[in-house]
């Protein structure tokens, strides 16, 4: 087999070329099983055992023959593409993925593997962030790969720009494709939104900040004010003030409360002088607003009752067993129901089938599900049940809700 005079520096370069031009997780192994070179712009959840680095190696312990391009698919069905080269007497392997080819049933994945609600959002989540390729996409991937030697030999020479700016625009298809593409950012921006205050006004930080941070582009809004940056994202962070305020005074927290944080949060936008400070400002606000959520509605139970509640909020969708929660608080299962009922005014289970439906309602709104599939994300392994449940306590079947109909 013909040999690659490649050197190690040159390799890296070609492999941060490829992680480029994909913009998928890129890998690079020595004979040895060593990693050289990788770059990680997805995490996989640590749920998903055999996911991330474990597939990676198992691509890797199962390329055979050099010079042959390799594609493994795993139980999620996580796309990667491998290919291994010679460089001397040194072996190279470069792995990238993962991406998807079709959009994964997340109802059938979090019911075989009996994920948590958490777990459930955390693979929403991911879902969003990895790439769907077509057949077309895939197979121009794998082709790039296989141009390894020839990538890193190849030459950049300077752009030479040729302009004319007094000639007339003219309108190509492309330009066409670009607006539905904006159309399409403009949806996605405000989906995104939506689950972003509903996740404020549960007090779930964790989520809030997965869906907008500091490092979210989504919301960079990098057309708007071009060559003045700082302006920029004062702008965007005075807009999310905004929608945590907004948030916030849904969940029901004093108005006094909010304006206090509202206020003081204004004063240091208007302030900041670095695009780092606001950067940092704004995952500091997400957590700020989320904690006041929580305190505000936890704050006047004892902390045996709070830590219930969080338990409940982490798992609302999994039975409560009052033996195992009662035994975290070395107290007895009707101690510890007699107690919440005490301070909440509702039953464990009453507590548990309100954030269920306050969910189911989210769900309706802003995700196309099925009743039956929405039924089982929130707990409900028998649809019809879920069903009577939710037109007693809303007064509209899920149909009804999602259609924005009255009884």
């Amino acid at each position: 087999m013909e040999e690659l005079n490649l050197e190690p520096s040159k390799i890296v370069s070609t492999a941060m070329k490829i992680q480029h031009i994909t913009n998928l997780n890129t890998y690079v192994f020595d004979q040895n099983r060593e990693l050289v070179y990788h770059h990680e712009m997805i995490s996989i959840p640590a749920f998903m055992p055999g996911s991330g680095e474990r597939d990676v190696l198992s691509l890797y312990d199962n390329m055979k023959q050099r010079g042959q391009l390799y594609s493994y698919i795993n139980e999620w069905d996580l796309h990667y593409f491998g290919y291994s080269f010679t460089e001397k007497v040194e072996a190279y392997t470069i792995i990238i993925g993962p991406y998807f080819d079709k959009m994964p049933n997340l109802y059938s994945l979090s019911r075989e593997y009996r994920l948590s609600s958490t777990q459930s959002e955390d693979l929403k989540l991911l879902v969003d962030k990895i790439n769907f390729l077509t057949l077309e996409q895939a197979s121009s991937y794998g082709s790039v790969l296989q141009q390894f030697a020839n990538m890193n030999e190849q030459e950049i020479f300077p752009i030479v720009i040729v302009s004319d700016k007094s000639s007339r625009p003219v309108y190509k298809k492309e330009d066409y494709l670009n607006l539905d593409k904006e159309a399409e950012l403009v949806k996605l921006r405000y989906k995104t939104e939506k689950d972003f205050m509903h996740a404020v006004e549960s007090g779930d930080k964790k989520t809030a900040l997965q869906l907008i941070n500091s490092k979210n582009m989504l919301f960079s809004f990098s057309e708007r004010f071009p060559n003045q940056p700082l302006r920029r994202l004062k702008n965007v962070v005075i807009i999310l003030n905004t929608l945590l305020r907004t948030s916030a005074r849904n969940s029901h927290v004093p108005a006094i409360m909010i304006h206090r944080i509202s206020e003081k949060y204004a004063n240091e936008i208007e302030n900041a002088n670095q695009v780092e400070i606001l950067h940092q400002l704004e995952d500091r606000m997400i957590e700020e607003y989320c904690d006041l959520v929580i305190s505000n509605s936890l704050s006047k139970y004892t902390s045996m009752t709070q830590r219930v509640i969080e338990h409940i909020l982490s798992f609302y969708n999994k039975p409560i067993n009052k033996e195992e929660l009662a035994a975290q608080f070395s107290t007895h299962p009707s101690h510890l129901s007699r107690k919440f009922k005490e301070e909440t005014k509702m039953t464990l289970t009453a507590f548990q089938q309100t954030l269920r439906i306050n969910q189911a309602k989210h769900l309706l709104k802003t995700e196309n599900l099925s009743v039956e599939e929405i039924a089982w994300t929130i707990g409900y392994d028998d649809a019809s049940y879920f069903a009577r449940v939710f037109k007693k306590e809303t007064g509209r079947t899920p149909s009804q809700y999602r259609d924005g109909e009255t009884e």
